[in-house]
């Protein structure tokens, strides 16, 4: 009776081990893709994967769009949601690890010729120029507080795709978004070299992958944060913009 109560334990904990975890994305490049076969590639789900390997876990990436991704973990039907951020709001329902997957890189962004490389963070004088951002995109508090009052103006666009090609035909002076999303689409442009970063970031927001909290347990995410703080020690980020971005 005891052998059979050891051979049952040995099965059950076996099963434990091979669980796969469903995550909800959405397309998000250069940080979630699908490839020609419709699966999920880009640097954070490598970056999942990668963590998520090393506990014996494999990722089942479903990837839709933000309100449908979104509400299926905060309804607990999936297990995790990439990419989002950290609010007090959000911790009601979700387990964050402590480590971040990356910052986005919020930037004022210009064609290479650009004379200027460097912003003096007065926004007055951007007035001057034609400026573009994302619709509805949040950049930085202090950018988002300046348009609010009118201190200068922009012109809106409907994708980053769109933000970028206008910059690229000269149609805008500068745009503002996030760094690597610009630089993989004047890659695919063939256009690589031919816009430049006006330093310093506007802001930089910090993503994660949370955890639905009737769905994992906190000492999973710690152990999973584990793995991913490792990881990016060992370089991991930099492999995967290299990877993506050129």
């Amino acid at each position: 009776m005891k052998l059979l109560a050891v051979f049952l334990l040995i099965i059950s904990s076996g099963l434990c081990q091979a669980k796969t975890i469903e995550i909800q994305g959405f397309v998000f490049p250069p940080y979630i893709m699908l490839n020609d076969q419709g699966k999920a590639e880009g640097i954070i789900v490598e970056l999942v994967q990668r963590s998520l390997d090393k506990l014996n876990v494999e990722a089942d990436f479903q990837i839709s769009n933000w309100a449908r991704a979104f509400a299926k973990v905060k309804s607990h039907q999936s297990q995790g949601l990439i990419p989002t951020m950290r609010t007090a709001d959000r911790e009601a329902y979700f387990y964050y690890p402590d480590t971040a997957f990356l910052l986005l890189d919020q930037h004022l962004i210009a064609q290479s010729s650009w004379q200027e490389s460097r912003f003096s963070g007065d926004y007055a004088e951007l007035d001057d120029y034609r400026i573009g951002k994302v619709r509805n995109a949040r950049i930085s508090p202090d950018f988002d507080q300046a348009l609010s009052e009118q201190v200068f103006d922009v012109e809106k666009h409907n994708s980053v795709e769109g933000l970028v090609k206008s910059l690229l035909r000269g149609r805008l002076d500068m745009i503002a978004t996030d760094s690597r999303q610009a630089q993989l689409i004047a890659t695919q442009e063939g256009q690589a070299e031919a816009i430049k970063l006006i330093k310093p970031a506007l802001g930089q927001v910090p993503v994660y992958l949370a955890f639905s909290k009737q769905q994992v347990d906190q000492e999973f995410v710690e152990r999973f944060n584990q793995q991913l703080k490792l990881l990016l020690e060992q370089g991991a980020l930099e492999q995967l913009e290299a990877k993506y971005l050129h």
